[in-house]
């Protein structure tokens, strides 16, 4: 199995509350750019699942994306609470175990759309250990053994423009 781990595009700052934050200028051009090199990156092979954060930054991260798949993936997709900050990476991989086992797993292409802290998690349950700075739009790519449990960080892609803040 092939698992995409993207952090959201860069956010504003300030909302009402942390989950009704919105992307900003950057973030949408950095979501943007990150959505045309997954399609690239993919080439002929298709993404199988996609799951997101209903978060608005993560909803509005994956809509850029989306847009550069020609709108093709929103059947593809599902909005999880367990992927907000502090979901639980297990709860993540023991989904991933249920779809691996009953969609022929070791040809599934999933694309995750998440947050800070979790995405650094995520890399961890799959990988042992987290190695990738997650400046917003990050992107991890990690071939995972489901059977035996062991994953593999291929490559960190970072967008071309980041802020750190």
């Amino acid at each position: 199995m092939r698992i995409y781990i993207m952090r959201h595009g860069e956010a504003e700052m300030l909302a009402p509350s942390d989950k009704e934050r919105h992307l900003t200028p950057l973030g949408k051009e950095q979501a943007a750019e990150q959505g045309q090199w997954l399609k690239n990156t993919l080439n002929s092979t298709a993404l199988d699942k996609v799951i997101v954060s209903p978060y608005v930054r993560a909803l509005e991260t994956f809509e850029a994306i989306n847009a550069e798949f020609n709108h093709t993936l929103s059947d593809l997709t599902e909005s999880w609470d367990n992927v907000t900050p502090y979901g639980n990476p297990e709860l993540v991989r023991n989904y991933l175990d249920v779809l691996a086992e009953e969609n022929n797993g070791d040809n599934l292409t999933i694309l995750i759309v998440s947050h800070l802290p979790l995405v650094g998690e995520l890399v961890k349950e799959f990988c042992g250990k987290n190695t990738v700075s997650f400046h917003p739009a990050t992107i991890a790519v990690i071939d995972w053994d489901w059977m035996n449990d062991k994953g593999v960080l291929v490559e960190a892609k970072l967008p071309s423009a980041i802020s750190v803040y």
